[in-house]
C-alpha cells in the first residue's frame, strides 16, 4: 500500500531527494512519516512552491465531494471576498454543510459573533446556500473550536466523514490540527502547503476529517505580489484602520500598489475608512506626486510586470469597496466617487458594509 506524507498528503518515496514526497527514512515500517518538504516547513520555516496547478487542486477536491459526506467550509472573515469563491459555493449547494468563519480575532474593535454570523448568513442566502450552522472561530486563540465539534455531533450523532475545504490561506489546516488536538497537518504562512488530501480520525469520536488542499482563488491582489511581500499583506494581528476626509484631487496610496483619488466636488466631503493588514502602509498625498511601484520602503512588489488600469466607482454610505486579498474601504458619509488605479489581475467588488466606520468629526 502506498505510503503518504501525513502533513501534505503527497505519496512518499526515498530514492530521489529532488522530487516531491522525498524522505530519507525507511518506508516499510508502520511509522507515520512526513516528507522532507513538510519537515523543513515545520522545523525551519522554509518555503517550497507548489508544483500543482489551480486545475490540479480543483480535481483533487472534486473526487471527495459527495452528498453522503458533511462539508466543513472555512472562510476568512478578513478576506471574505477572496475566500468566497464560486468553486466552494457550488459544492455547498450540493452538500450539507457547516460554515466556519475564521480569524475573528483580527477584526478591529468589538463586533459580536452573532453580528458576524448574521452578516455571513445573509451573504450565503444571496447565493442560495443555507448551511446547517455557522461557527465563528479564532483558530489562533482556539476560540470556538469545540463549538465546531458540538455542531458536527448535533447533526451527525452516528458519525460522519467531514470534508474540510476552502481556498488557500484561510487557516483550514490549522483548524484541522485544533480539531485533532495535535499538530499533525503541516501549516505555513504560504499558500499551497497541503498538496493532496489527507484523512484523520478524531480520537474518541466517529468522525473522520478529510483535509483537502486549499483551492487557488482568482483575483486576489495578494497573489500578484512576491512571496516575501505576501507575508505583509496577510494579517497575523488585528488589522489597521484609518479614516479619511479628502479634498478633490487628493489621493491615498496603498503599499505603492493601489491609488485611489477622490472625485467628489460637493462642499460636504465624504468620509471613509480604510482597512488592511498592519504591513500595508497607506498615505495621503497630492495626485501629481503619487506614482505607483516607486521603490520606497513600504513598496509591495509585483511578481511580474503588469499593466495598471484605472476604473471609477461610486460607493454609498453603508457600502464597502473591497480589493480581494488586500484591503477594503468603508463609507461613513457618502456617496464617495473615486478613481482607482490598480494592477490588472486583481478583482474589486462593492458589498454591503461589514464594518461601519466609527462616527468621527472633522
Amino acid at each position: 500500500m502506498e505510503k503518504k506524507c501525513i502533513g501534505c498528503g503527497i505519496p512518499l518515496q526515498n530514492t530521489d531527494s529532488k522530487k516531491g514526497g522525498y524522505t530519507p527514512k525507511d518506508l516499510t515500517g508502520k511509522e507515520e512519516l512526513y516528507c522532507q518538504r513538510c519537515f523543513r516547513i515545520s522545523h525551519y520555516g522554509e518555503h517550497s512552491s507548489s508544483f500543482l496547478s489551480r486545475e490540479d487542486y480543483q480535481k483533487e477536491l472534486q473526487q471527495w465531494v459527495s452528498p453522503k459526506r458533511l462539508a466543513l467550509a472555512v472562510f476568512d472573515i478578513i478576506d471574505f471576498e477572496g475566500s468566497f469563491q464560486d468553486d466552494i459555493l457550488d459544492i455547498l449547494r450540493e452538500m450539507d454543510s457547516i460554515v466556519v468563519i475564521n480569524k475573528v480575532d483580527l477584526i478591529p474593535g468589538e463586533k459580536h459573533p452573532s453580528e458576524v454570523a448574521n452578516w455571513v448568513k445573509g451573504r450565503l442566502a444571496s447565493e442560495g446556500i443555507a448551511p446547517l450552522d455557522i461557527a465563528i472561530v479564532s483558530c489562533k486563540n482556539n476560540y470556538g473550536i469545540n463549538g465546531i465539534l458540538r455542531k458536527i455531533h448535533h447533526f451527525y450523532p452516528n458519525g460522519a466523514e467531514v470534508l474540510v475545504l476552502g481556498v488557500t490561506n484561510v487557516g483550514k489546516s490549522s483548524i484541522v490540527n485544533r480539531l485533532l488536538g495535535q499538530n499533525r497537518v503541516t501549516v505555513s504562512k504560504y499558500p499551497g502547503t497541503t498538496l493532496l488530501s489527507t484523512f484523520h480520525e478524531i480520537a474518541g469520536t466517529k468522525f473522520c476529517l478529510i483535509d483537502t488542499p486549499g483551492l487557488i482563488p482568482e483575483g486576489r491582489f495578494s497573489d500578484l505580489i512576491t512571496e516575501e511581500d505576501q507575508l505583509k499583506v496577510i494579517p497575523s494581528t488585528e488589522i489597521s484602520r484609518k479614516t479619511f476626509k479628502l479634498e478633490k484631487n487628493r489621493c491615498v496610496v496603498l503599499g505603492e500598489l493601489i491609488k485611489l483619488q477622490v472625485l467628489n466636488e460637493e462642499e460636504q466631503k465624504p468620509i471613509f475608512s480604510l482597512y488592511a493588514s498592519q504591513g500595508v502602509q497607506f498615505h495621503e498625498t497630492n495626485v501629481e506626486k503619487a506614482n505607483l511601484q516607486e521603490e520606497r520602503v513600504h513598496c509591495l512588489h509585483l511578481k511580474e510586470k503588469r499593466k495598471f488600469q484605472k476604473k471609477r466607482f461610486s460607493i454609498a454610505a453603508g457600502e464597502e469597496l473591497v480589493w480581494k486579498g488586500f484591503a477594503w474601504l468603508s463609507v461613513k458619509r457618502g456617496p464617495l466617487h473615486i478613481e482607482v488605479e490598480y494592477p490588472e489581475g486583481g478583482d474589486i467588488v462593492i458589498r454591503k458594509a461589514f464594518i461601519h466606520p466609527r462616527r468621527v468629526s472633522f
